[in-house]
């Protein structure tokens, strides 16, 4: 096992010093909220290198602070801060780091799984930062943070006593600022493997291969309720990755749980999950979520309890229409499958899918079938992942209850 750190990124060059100065209609926005700007929403002020600044509106008023971009999104607002300078970055990301810290600190245990840092709803743009036990494992987007790191790193590694902190930033987002997609070890160890526990389930975690930055930590809110629901029924876990759905219904009394994915490592990991868990009735089947529905269907199965949660299909807002369609025939399978009385939750991850429209889908999947569908109630991410109410792009999952009464 390897030990020795790869170097954090070089620091950034000198900053520029003017303001950045909005337009009369983006200071508009910007006083309503919004933090998102492109290049033509800036009438002054130097956006190149990126940088820490201060924003100022059409008459000069301060917006607070904001990163600049080479990239198509040119300005990413980061909220007041006193005074009328730009701070030090130490200072900056320092004070807004350890506020975010504090505010999960609930969630520090040390089995405990969190995400800590939530990009925009944090005051830090372009960050992620999660937290798998002893493993830190950041997402970088913005170049302003990738700058910024050889302040970060160190302060978040000592803080939180991390033994690794990885950066995951092997995402197409980074290609918009110019910044290369890979995965490093930043500090401490190489750490291939951890264990977390969450809802009373042990759940093995991988943060340099595993989806996201190694677990889906959005879901939490939404395993607790199938854990909750799953006495007694036999439940379909379709999308599974490693099963983290199934390993919560039968921890909640499943009788059994079937989990569904193309791949076979993910697969793999669920079956290891189980055993790792003294958890019996898992059972697995690899191949393709649509063909096996649909199979599930022409065979007259019935599931007491369904977990839908597939990837973004709507990665864009030119794929949403392809991403609809998915939506829709997905969910009227689903609903088809569900046993009398049986429960459907159904999720997306595309924060191009706003909820209205989401469950206007899921009325169309619903309508013409020989029962009634019942809207339970609505999830989405967990407090570690905070919603901006202005910024809707920070609400990006969505996961729907719904009943079948005959």
């Amino acid at each position: 096992m390897t030990t020795e750190p790869e170097s954090a990124a070089a620091a950034a060059p000198a900053p520029a010093t003017a303001d950045v100065r909005l337009s009369a209609k983006a200071s508009g926005f910007a006083r309503r909220g919004q933090v998102w700007f492109y290049g033509s929403d800036v009438e002054a002020g130097d956006l190149l290198p990126p940088r820490l600044a201060r924003v100022r509106d059409e008459a000069g008023r301060d917006l607070g602070l904001g990163f600049t971009s080479a990239g198509r999104l040119a300005l990413r607002l980061c909220g007041p801060w006193p005074g009328d300078a730009v701070p030090d970055r130490e200072a900056f990301f320092h004070q807004r780091l350890l506020a975010a810290i504090e505010r999960r600190a609930g969630m520090l245990g040390p089995h405990d799984g969190a995400r800590l840092v939530h990009g925009e709803s944090d005051g830090l743009p372009g960050l992620v930062l999660d937290r798998y036990g002893p493993v830190l494992v950041l997402q970088v987007t913005s170049a302003v943070v990738e700058h910024a790191l050889d302040a970060v790193v160190p302060f978040v590694a000592e803080r939180l006593q991390a033994e690794s902190v990885v950066a995951r930033d092997d995402v197409p987002a980074r290609k918009h600022e110019g910044l290369p997609q890979e995965v490093r070890l930043l500090h401490g160890r190489r750490l291939t493997e951890v264990t977390i526990v969450e809802h009373g389930v042990r759940h093995l975690v991988r943060p340099f291969t595993g989806h996201k930055t190694g677990f889906y930590l959005d879901q939490r809110p939404a395993r607790a309720l199938v854990q909750q629901l799953a006495k007694g029924r036999r439940v379909l876990d379709l999308f599974c990755y490693q099963g983290a759905f199934a390993l919560n219904a039968l921890q909640g009394g499943a009788t059994v749980a079937l989990a569904v994915d193309e791949s076979e490592a993910a697969l793999q990991l669920a079956t290891a999950g189980a055993a790792a868990n003294a958890l019996a009735g898992l059972s697995a089947h690899q191949g393709n979520v649509f063909d096996f529905v649909r199979g599930q269907r022409d065979a007259g199965r019935q599931h007491d309890l369904i977990v839908l949660d597939p990837p973004a299909f709507a990665k864009s807002r030119r794929e949403l229409d392809g991403a609809e369609r998915g939506y829709r025939d997905l969910n009227r399978h689903a609903l088809r499958l569900l046993a009398p009385q049986g429960f459907l939750v159904t999720c997306t991850c595309s924060h191009h899918m706003a909820l209205p429209r989401f469950e206007e889908i899921v009325r169309q999947a619903a309508a013409g079938l020989p029962f009634r569908v019942v809207l339970r109630q609505r999830l989405g991410a967990g407090p570690d992942h905070p919603v901006t109410i202005t910024h809707p792009e920070s609400e990006y999952l969505k996961v729907l209850l719904l009943q079948r009464q005959d």
